[in-house]
């Protein structure tokens, strides 16, 4: 007989464990009679009332203390008067009275054997390293490893949240195909910019005190409005800039946790001859906004992973960039990994959960860089360009260039980064241009495809909300 513990074990032990805690955490916060009776002296039992508790000793007045760096002792004891009892009553001192305890404690306790709990419960069942899992299994174990971390914290926020504020947080399961979806009242448009503004100071909490590429001075396109999503896990602003005659539309993303960053293939499926419209497939995965990837059907050139297997290594020719569980961009160059088993090392030692294949990399580390010679991307000709790049942690900025209006000039791939060199990023990859370049939010594009039209194509990089859909309307 297995004993490896169920998914429906888990939620059922979860369920239980959240239940004990908030029973425990408000036993704690409101001490029963009980509990009151055992920290107060003897009385006289002829006495016929309690001594009034807020009379001479003011300090046991309160019934959930502060929050001090070590719980102060009480400073005196009350004596018992004394009693006239009979032969047959012994005669029992008074016991001083206990010292004042955190109102926590017992929710700090329960906490522990949660700990505890998760920690023998991942000994038994995650075995990294055994080569016998397949791949959705293993993902399933990670996920419930991460439903774990995540129970713990909000569990402990919610039991806690009159006594101490711990921020929750909210992921996305690796295994998950759709995320969940947007709120429609959130999203926006404007071209006031102190109306972003004011978006933008509500999401101090999710900015971390990093700085924005977006600012109230940038001059926008003639005829062009800003548009913009934000609830407490993601922040979209977006919005076109003329840029030496070009049509330059950027799409800047924060967001609370890596899972948010995700890659989305058309039927959902590696290998899939099936293509879809850009709009379609953002849709599908409710994206709250989406930027073409390499188009990794249309050549079989690269390295590329997906959900953390490697499908295709071809690297001689192309530079790669591999995105971590934690939403770092990592970069490797053409021939710089020589073996699949180079491969796999990588993704194990870095976390990497996906990867696209087109390039060349724009900037890495800080630094512009420019290339001469590419095997795809049409690098020396006015073509139409897309390109991802990561300002900061958890941070990045999109950036399409095309024809729109009376801006009629496409750039080559050396000009491209320095549009979103200028901009601050300290990484950024070029990814497939021409009619693919494509940012979509909201149902629609952002910027104008090529012709006006959309291309048909085998894959989206696209960023999510990881707010519940019942969170994300109250």
């Amino acid at each position: 007989m297995s004993n490896r513990i169920s998914d429906a074990d888990i939620d059922a032990i979860l369920r239980e464990f959240s239940e004990q805690l908030e029973q425990e955490a408000k036993a704690a916060a409101s001490p029963s009679p009980q509990r009151k009776a055992e920290n107060a002296p003897a009385a006289p039992e002829s006495s016929p009332h309690r001594e009034n508790r807020s009379g001479s000793h003011p300090e046991q007045t309160r019934e959930r203390p502060s929050l001090p760096e070590k719980p102060r002792e009480r400073e005196a004891v009350r004596k018992t008067p004394p009693v006239s009892r009979t032969s047959s009553q012994p005669v029992r001192e008074a016991a001083p009275v206990r010292a004042a305890r955190p109102a926590f404690s017992f929710g700090c306790l329960i906490l522990i054997l949660i700990s505890l709990f998760a920690l023998t419960w991942a000994l038994v069942n995650i075995h990294p390293g055994t080569g016998t899992a397949t791949a959705s299994s293993t993902e399933n174990r990670l996920d419930l490893v991460g439903k774990l971390d995540v129970f713990m914290n909000n569990a402990a926020s919610d039991a806690l949240e009159n006594v101490a504020y711990i921020k929750k947080i909210y992921t996305i399961p690796e295994s998950d195909l759709v995320a969940p979806k947007p709120d429609p009242t959130k999203f926006g448009s404007t071209t006031d910019p102190m109306v972003v503004q004011s978006i933008v100071d509500s999401a101090a909490e999710l900015l971390d005190g990093q700085t924005l590429v977006w600012n109230p001075d940038i001059v926008l396109m003639e005829g062009t409005e800003i548009q913009y999503y934000y609830d407490e896990t993601i922040l979209v602003i977006a919005w076109k800039e003329a840029i030496n005659n070009s049509a330059c539309t950027f799409s800047e993303v924060k967001i609370a946790h890596g899972s948010q960053l995700r890659r989305a293939l058309a039927d959902n499926t590696y290998g899939s001859s099936v293509q879809m419209y850009p709009t379609q497939m953002a849709e599908n995965a409710n994206a709250v906004i989406a930027i073409n990837g390499d188009f990794y059907g249309h050549r079989p050139f690269g390295i590329t992973v997906y959900q953390r297997q490697l499908y295709r290594f071809n690297p001689k020719t192309l530079e790669t960039c591999f995105f971590t569980a934690s939403g770092d961009m990592l970069f490797t160059h053409a021939g710089e990994l020589t073996d699949e088993e180079s491969v796999k090392k990588l993704v194990a030692d870095n976390d990497i959960t996906f990867s696209v294949s087109f390039g060349p990399i724009l900037v890495e580390n800080g630094q512009l860089k420019t290339t001469d010679s590419y095997l795809v991307g049409e690098i020396d000709t006015q073509y139409s360009r897309a390109a991802i790049g990561q300002v900061d942690k958890l941070h990045y900025l999109l950036m399409s260039i095309n024809e729109e209006g009376a801006y009629q000039r496409r750039v080559p791939m050396n000009v491209a980064a320095e549009y979103i060199y200028s901009k601050g990023v300290v990484n950024a990859y070029a990814l497939d241009g021409g009619q693919t370049a494509t940012i979509v939010m909201q149902g629609k594009t952002v910027n104008r495809p090529d012709w006006g039209n959309e291309r048909l194509m085998t894959d989206i990089i696209y960023f999510a909300t990881a707010l519940p859909g019942e969170e994300a309307s109250s």
